[in-house]
């Protein structure tokens, strides 16, 4: 091979390691404000190298005052958790674990549509920043081909019938590796990086996140939920499909039909009863 083409292929291998670390490096503050085009949301970021929680350690902030639309990012959660106490692997520099602290003021049993808007943002920034199409599984988990790349935790406040805060946690499998994951998962769970072959700028999708929640949240705050749940209806891969449902002692089977105007699923059983779901673990089994 000529000494030319040896120079520029390895000029662009060069590049290409040079841009792949650059993806890998870690979070600053600088990096994702530059660019950053929100009116509340990111406007005050809180980033830390390692926390128990960032839905703990938001929650803590915005008891003690802190304004409507700050987000609380880590490198790495100790403790980090989904839906229903279950843990949320949180392994340091490869994946986004944030939190947004949100103010609305709405009655507490609005509140809960508030995560199927941060699952909408969450679609949107996936497919922005890698070009996947991404869809929400019921309640709150995000799915590219098949497998979960990431998910919401929706927890507020409450006192008396006034709700103080909400804070929506997002995590999402940006870089790992199928190393990185622990048995079981590796069969249902994948990452950004698995899926778009390639690193996956983490800077990129806070931005892409913080900026479609921003308008979402704009929207949300002017006209309500409906326009929120017709997007969370397109994108929702559960409706459609045979489910069955767990939630406490209960169990549901039958056919998810639709998402009410509250957000609550509604699966209709062999006997062509409906039931209305607001919260609960569903698997697709058909």
């Amino acid at each position: 091979m000529p000494r030319s083409l040896l120079r520029g292929s390895s000029l662009r291998l060069e590049v290409a390691m040079r841009s792949s670390l650059e993806v890998l490096e870690p979070l600053q503050q600088s990096a994702i404000r530059a660019g950053l085009s929100t009116r509340r949301i990111g406007t005050t970021i809180h980033l830390f190298q390692e926390v128990d929680s960032t839905n703990d350690e938001a929650a803590a902030l915005a008891g003690s005052g802190e304004t409507d639309g700050a987000i609380v990012i880590a490198e790495a959660q100790r403790l980090g958790r989904g839906r229903i106490g279950r843990r949320w692997q949180s392994p340091k520099g490869l994946g986004l674990y944030l939190s947004v602290i949100l103010r609305p003021t709405i009655p507490p049993h609005d509140a809960p549509v508030l995560t199927l808007m941060g699952a909408v943002a969450g679609t949107e920034a996936i497919e922005r920043t890698t070009g996947l199409v991404t869809a929400i599984k019921w309640p709150n988990d995000l799915i590219v081909n098949g497998r979960k790349v990431g998910g919401m935790l929706g927890e507020m406040a409450v006192e008396g019938s006034r709700l103080l805060h909400v804070i929506l946690g997002i995590g999402i499998n940006v870089n790992q590796t199928e190393a990185d994951f622990d048995g079981e998962l590796r069969q249902t769970a994948s990452s950004l990086r698995a899926e778009a072959g390639h690193p996956v700028d983490r800077t990129a999708i806070v931005r892409a996140f913080c900026e479609s929640l921003d308008g979402w949240y704009e929207r949300f705050l002017c006209d309500g939920p409906l326009p929120i749940l017709e997007h969370a209806r397109r994108r929702c891969l559960t409706l459609g499909r045979q489910v069955t449902a767990r939630f406490g002692d209960q169990e549901i089977s039958g056919l998810a039909v639709e998402l009410d105007d509250d957000g609550r699923l509604v699966i209709r059983d062999a006997m062509g009863a409906s039931h209305r779901l607001l919260a609960g673990d569903v698997t697709l089994t058909g």
